[in-house]
């Protein structure tokens, strides 16, 4: 059997196509009826772009900066000997003028952290890594803000506020960054009830366990923690008019266990209870008296002069306020401004205080100018700015240094991601010189670790910024050089020194005595520094 396919006639194939729908250009499927399959946790409000843009833009600002030389390089050189030795020294082990000096390194972890991202990523990770720690803690104290507040506008405007206060302690990279980072969120969690979570007893003795062996900072955090407990009780107080319903308040009784729970957590420490020790005992030293950075706080300093700023500002916004000051804020504010008060590096701890309490009053003083009242309707959250907004931080971290770094494959130039204050060029004088003189090297302490970590491995500065672990008598020698005293050649005599590696404008009055003498040659000059050494040494 066979079949045949006949084809139809031309007249009714034409009658049949002319009979089929034509297609629509506007059949797309409609993408408001999508599902979005987003867990809802990942979800972000549209508004948070404006968060992730304002943050992006700092990080360009902060990761890009050249890296400021006194503190940073100092820690850099602790944390490699740490890893070459693959242990904690009990003394200290760099200064050969301060060998045998016990050392309790509160900052050990933080060290070497960044002794391991500068031996992966070069001068790029560093920039990258403080410069992330800062907008994290921008970011975070934004958060509690825009929570306090009730909105992003005053969210925004603490950010500011904690940003203009602390300008200063943010231009020296140092293992505090990563303390004042755990500080916010401390910060954020207590001025936002989070500590009433089960999570919280778990999370905070963990985050204070890390911050323990990262930054002696963790004190300021159990201190804020005991000042938040006592101002509930006194609000408990205050309205009941009873001691005994006060100490048995609930988030008093919880936060007094917390604090002790998270005291207790620090102890995971390689030093056990000595690290309080060394902790309570640092500002009392007698080298830290001569660090400009813990004198007291005064309107002639630009930290001082912005908090004066904000305090004016808080004061027009509590007047204006229909918020009551509660008692837990009030006693923060005024025990970390005291310690502001009472040294100038204390303003750390300070500024996200401020800068919350600003944002919640000032929110509250302008709805009830406005005769508004606060939002409640939760904002829209979908997975699309979850999306936009993980490619803006792609974008954001390929405009950093370390994101030219890993795309491109070109380390920055370290003239150019180095600060001007970093005496580059006399490192590559010493480095290029055949031969240096034995003994110890006298150069500003603020020089000392960059010269220990890019010059010459056999230089060893008379001190560093180490300034806790250095005998007394050895510091106060080296303040007095630093002036040019009439007994300079004596001291230089009595240390031994043969090379000194001299500032400009800060050891002129030096550097003349030693060349009137005749005894010292210089080897090198330029517009930073000057390199002069003994030409009879002292072997």
């Amino acid at each position: 059997m066979s079949a045949t396919l006949e084809h139809p006639p031309q007249n009714e194939t034409r009658q049949m196509q002319n009979e089929l729908p034509e297609p629509q250009a506007d059949t797309l499927p409609d993408a408001s009826v999508l599902e979005d399959k987003t867990p809802a946790w990942l979800r972000t409000p549209a508004v948070s772009a404006v968060y992730v843009v304002i943050l992006g833009t700092l990080l360009l600002v902060f990761a890009n900066r050249p890296l400021w030389h006194t503190d940073l390089w100092d820690h850099v050189n602790y944390g490699e000997r740490i890893l070459r030795a693959r242990s904690l020294p009990s003394t200290e082990p760099l200064l050969p003028l301060a060998s045998g000096m016990p050392m309790v390194n509160t900052a050990w972890l933080a060290q070497l952290g960044m002794a391991v991202l500068f031996e992966r990523l070069g001068i790029a990770g560093i920039q990258f890594a403080c410069g992330l720690v800062i907008v994290l803690s921008i970011g975070t104290v934004s958060w509690a803000a825009t929570r306090r507040s009730g909105s992003v506008v005053f969210g925004l405007l603490g950010a500011a506020v904690f940003l203009w206060m602390n300008m200063q302690q943010f231009l020296a990279v140092r293992p505090q960054l990563t303390g004042l980072l755990l500080y916010c969120i401390l910060i954020s969690v207590l001025l936002s009830g989070g500590f009433r979570r089960r999570a919280a007893w778990i999370l905070l003795p963990l985050m204070f366990a890390v911050w323990a062996n990262c930054h002696g900072s963790f004190a300021v955090g159990l201190l804020v923690m005991a000042t938040t407990g006592v101002g509930h009780a006194i609000s408990v107080l205050m309205r009941t008019r009873s001691i005994t319903a006060a100490l048995r308040s609930r988030r008093f009784v919880r936060l007094v266990l917390l604090t002790q729970l998270c005291a207790v957590a620090v102890l995971l420490n390689p030093w056990g209870l000595d690290l309080y020790d060394t902790v309570l005992k640092i500002g009392t030293h007698p080298n830290i008296r001569s660090m400009f950075e813990w004198d007291p706080m005064t309107l002639r300093m630009k930290q001082g002069q912005a908090a004066a700023v904000m305090v004016c500002l808080l004061f027009l916004a509590v007047k204006l306020s229909p918020r009551h000051v509660r008692a837990d804020e009030a006693l923060l504010l005024l025990v970390t401004g005291g310690m502001a008060l009472w040294s100038s590096r204390m303003v750390n701890w300070w500024a996200p205080v401020m800068a919350v309490s600003i944002a919640g009053h000032g929110a509250a003083a302008w709805r009830s100018l406005r005769h508004r009242p606060r939002p409640t309707e939760a904002r829209v959250r979908t997975g699309l700015w979850t999306v936009v907004n993980a490619g803006l931080c792609w974008v954001f971290f390929a405009l950093t240094t370390l994101g030219v770094q890993v795309v491109h494959g070109k380390a920055p130039d370290p003239h150019r991601a180095l600060s001007r204050q970093t005496p580059l060029n006399a490192i590559e004088f010493l480095n290029a010189a055949e031969t240096l003189p034995p003994g110890i090297t006298f150069m500003p302490a603020e020089w000392a670790g960059a010269v220990m970590q890019f010059g010459p491995h056999q230089l060893r500065p008379m001190v560093n910024l180490h300034v806790h672990v250095i005998p007394e008598e050895i510091w106060t020698d080296y303040i007095r050089l630093l002036a040019g005293p009439s007994d300079w050649n004596g001291l230089l005599d009595r240390y031994g020194i043969n090379l000194v590696v001299a500032e400009r404008g800060r050891n002129d009055r030096l550097m003349r005595l030693a060349t009137d003498s005749g005894d010292w040659e210089t080897l090198y000059q330029d517009a930073q520094a000057v390199v002069l050494q003994r030409k009879q040494l002292i072997q």
